[in-house]
């Protein structure tokens, strides 16, 4: 009988609802980020938003270490692609501190050990090429330029209507 009840109730439904994979995602890697001396794997997610995309471009946030039972006045250990962004980074070594420590709103970084090392490869979202222009957007546009007597003037406005074109993609 108490089966009967079972198999007529509505299934429970999870309380919640959707959630995103990023959120799930903190709770996995909040472990071994932890060992690495990130609370939370925000500072390497958000690394380029910190430093700026050119210097997130080739460094690395490795870890910070921190003084035994505190979590301020950390050493974030940052890994350099090569030797000048090694000195760069060594320049802008109080900036970069400031905004560590602006980033998590409180002093969690004194200072920076630089080390130098390949970073591991990016996924670089490189432009695509322009397309070229069809024989009937050529033709269009050299219609409409026929009246530029100008050298340099038709060159331009001959540059600006293939970009035009490229991008509206269409023959007009």
């Amino acid at each position: 009988m108490a089966q009967d009840d079972e198999a007529t109730k509505p299934p429970r439904r999870r309380k919640g609802g959707v959630r995103a994979v990023g959120q799930a995602l903190g709770k996995v890697t909040a472990a071994a980020y932890g060992k690495r001396g990130f609370a939370q794997g925000d500072i390497l997610r958000h690394w380029p938003e910190i430093a700026g995309d050119l210097l997130a471009r080739h460094t690395l946030p490795d870890r910070i270490i921190f003084p035994r039972g505190q979590r301020t006045g950390g050493l974030l250990h940052l890994q350099a692609g090569n030797s000048a962004v090694a000195t760069e980074v060594q320049h802008l070594e109080p900036l970069i501190v400031e905004k560590v420590n602006t980033y998590f709103g409180y002093g969690a970084v004194r200072g920076i050990h630089i080390f130098q090392r390949p970073l591991p490869p990016r996924e670089d979202t490189a432009p695509t090429p322009p397309r070229t222009l069809s024989p009937t957007e050529r033709a269009a546009l050299e219609r409409d330029l026929k009246a530029v007597t100008d050298p340099d003037l038709r060159r331009a406005l001959e540059g600006l209507g293939q970009a035009v074109r490229r991008r509206r993609g269409d023959g007009g």
